[in-house]
């Protein structure tokens, strides 16, 4: 009875794992210079294939003719050799014995006949049994055969094509023929060892120089492939550099093409080449087209609000003195109200879009040495009493976190993110403000529990105007501009700004560098 099975260990699973990946490493897609290696050599081997069975097919018809012919010799002389020996009365094969030893006319023996080869095989066969039997070897010797080869060579049938058996001594052909002369089968034959040895080293030496020319054509079409291939692999780099480029706004310097030497419209690469620097040259033609336009814009976006802020600042002014200097109904109070509202509304839009103004011709503010432990606190402090439905978790190390910034422009960014949180999630929701240190860095987090942002607006959440749901910012007074201020105030402070959003979850890191060099790239 078997004993109990015991689980795959460690060591199985690994020779699992381990087939699992070479399969996987076997079936990937291969690369075309591979592909075309394999392509070439595959072909030669099948044509070294063909030609070598042809070779041998042909040779072993040339020599199996030819082995033929020899033994058809061959017979022909046994035979002859029995016409010439005609004694004068009649007798039979025991009479030759005697004869030769009473001085009478020796018996005739086929395998002595003048021109047999060595190797050559001989039997006289008759009804007295079987005579002259055997091989003659190298040094003219006979050599007898067994009683095994006489029997094979007894079942032949006579006059008959030629025929291949093996003997004790090896392969022989064999034919027999009457000879009417001595009323006996004469049994000839020839070894197969010489054509055997032939095809043999027919076929070691094709198979050497067919492994030979194939290594030496995959070595050599491994390198006039991969210079072939070379011009792809250049533009390939250049498709990779292009991808790499920033092409999200701003300006794009897309100056990589394909070199000249290779974009020449003649051979498949060069008119792939070419092709692809008209689509680079259509592609930066329409960057540049964008660029000028989001220029023309922001450009037009400043002077507006430069040229409205003096009669914003003129209409808070006014509304003001009318509130001090009148008389006005409880309708008149509101319609007032409504009235400094909006203006307020207008104003803080209007200094959103002047800063991102300053922030795009490249103005940096002035920076000091700002505790950002305490403005965290501030921060969240003051979001607190404007929300208190909401939980503020706060979440900042013991000592002092410095950094190198402008506070004014770090307040606005945590100001934005805390707003973010609590116009976009509803009461309940617990908001996590978190600081720590990192290498040469500093990371700021602001966590919510809320439903999430829309996979769908997550590409465009930093983009200026950009609302996920207008009808709730209208009805919350946002316009759009607080994730993107967010993101030029950290930028210019050589930081980076990140979401990562999910159902349940929504987070917001912004990273910061502490001495004023970039942060890493994460």
């Amino acid at each position: 009875m078997d004993g109990p099975q015991r689980p795959a260990g460690p060591s199985g699973h690994q020779d699992g794992t381990a087939k699992v990946t070479g399969r996987r490493r076997l079936f990937r897609p291969w690369q075309l210079r591979t592909k075309l290696v394999a392509i070439t050599l595959a072909l030669l081997a099948a044509m070294s294939l063909a030609v070598g069975l042809f070779a041998y097919g042909a040779m072993e018809q040339f020599l199996s003719g030819r082995l033929n012919e020899q033994l058809e010799q061959a017979s022909s002389r046994a035979l002859h050799s029995q016409e010439e020996f005609r004694p004068d009365h009649d007798h039979d094969d025991d009479d030759d014995e005697e004869n030769a030893g009473e001085g009478g006319p020796a018996p005739a023996d086929p395998l002595t006949t003048p021109g047999q080869g060595v190797g050559t095989l001989n039997a006289r066969i008759s009804e007295n049994g079987m005579r002259n039997t055997g091989i003659f070897t190298p040094d003219g010797e006979r050599q007898e055969l067994t009683a095994a080869d006489k029997q094979i060579l007894t079942d032949l049938e006579l006059n008959a094509p030629p025929v291949e058996r093996m003997l004790s001594v090896g392969e022989y052909r064999l034919i027999a023929r009457w000879s009417p002369h001595r009323e006996a089968t004469i049994v000839t034959g020839l070894p197969l060892l010489a054509k055997e040895q032939t095809l043999d080293s027919l076929t070691r030496t094709m198979t050497g120089v067919s492994l030979v020319g194939l290594g030496a054509a995959a070595l050599l079409g491994a390198l006039i492939i991969h210079r072939t291939l070379r011009p792809l692999e250049e533009l390939s780099g250049v498709a990779t550099r292009v991808s790499r480029l920033p092409l999200e706004e701003g300006e794009v310097a897309m100056a990589e093409r394909v070199p000249a030497r290779i974009a020449v419209p003649v051979t498949e690469v060069g008119r792939l080449g070419h092709a692809f620097n008209m689509m680079l040259n259509n592609v930066a033609g329409a960057f540049s087209a964008r660029h000028r336009s989001e220029v023309l814009l922001r450009q037009f976006v400043a002077d507006a609000s430069h040229e409205l802020r003096t009669p914003l600042t003129a209409i808070r002014g006014y509304s003001e003195m009318i509130r001090l200097t009148e008389r006005l109904s409880p309708q008149g109070r509101s319609s007032l109200g409504k009235v400094e509202s909006e203006t307020q509304r207008m104003t803080a839009l209007v200094e959103d879009l002047l800063l991102l103004a300053r922030m795009d011709e490249g103005q940096r503010a002035e920076q000091s040495d700002v505790d950002l432990t305490a403005l965290v606190a501030e921060s969240v402090n003051d979001v607190r009493a404007t929300a208190p439905g909401h939980r503020w978790v706060l979440n900042v190390p013991d000592d002092p976190v410095t950094i190198r910034a402008n506070q004014s422009q770090l307040r606005q960014v945590l100001t934005n993110l805390l707003a973010n949180a609590r116009q976009h999630t509803g009461d309940g929701t617990t908001v996590v403000t978190s600081l720590a240190e990192e290498e040469g860095q500093v990371q700021l987090s602001v966590a919510d529990d809320g439903p999430g942002i829309p996979e769908d607006f997550i590409g465009r959440i930093f983009s200026r105007f950009s609302r996920a749901d207008t009808a709730r910012s209208d009805r919350s007074g946002t316009h759009g501009l607080g994730l993107s201020i967010v993101k030029a105030i950290v930028t210019s402070h050589e930081g980076t700004v990140d979401v990562d959003s999910q159902p349940g979850r929504t987070e917001f890191v912004v990273r910061l560098p502490r001495d004023g060099t970039p942060a890493p790239a994460q």
